[in-house]
């Protein structure tokens, strides 16, 4: 009585070491993504031909994974729209004080310089910096020199 998504979180929560193949006529990532998550190792469209089936679940049960080739187009395209959507967005996302102490505090500069440069206090400086480290899902200043670095908003000399 189970959807597939349902019946794949049953399945694995009983017995993890499971191996979970969805035979569907769903091939949109909306559907995919969620399933995939929930621990399908396969996923097989109605149309598939007999040795198409049969490949998918000798693939799943040695240990691999099987995407009927559709599936794995939308697979691919929704992975690559994810990545340029987070990594695009989550940029854009912060304001233009968040991007300038973003750029001030990966030039090396201290919360007190940068609240100096910009004529704000220092307090405002830590929240904004705190702000644009939530938004970008980064824990440290290294990884925001490193950001910047990747972004182009500061130079590193050879």
């Amino acid at each position: 009585g189970l959807g597939g998504l349902e019946a794949t979180i049953e399945i694995r929560k009983q017995n993890p070491s499971s191996r979970v193949v969805i035979l569907t006529q769903h091939d949109d990532s909306e559907y995919i993504f969620p399933i995939l998550k929930a621990g399908a190792a396969g996923f097989i469209l109605k149309k598939a031909v007999g040795t198409e089936l049969v490949a998918g679940i000798r693939a799943v049960h040695k240990g691999g994974s099987f995407l009927y080739p559709s599936v794995a187009t939308a697979v691919i395209k929704g992975f690559i729209q994810r990545g340029e959507d987070a990594s695009e967005s989550s940029y854009d996302r912060l304001t233009d004080l968040e991007k300038q102490v973003l750029k001030l505090v990966a030039e090396g500069n201290s919360n007190r310089e940068i609240g100096e440069m910009l004529s704000v206090s220092v307090k405002t400086v830590i929240a904004h910096r705190a702000n644009l480290m939530e938004k970008l899902d980064i824990h440290n200043r290294t990884e925001l020199v490193k950001y910047a670095i990747r972004k182009g908003l500061i130079l590193v000399d050879a």
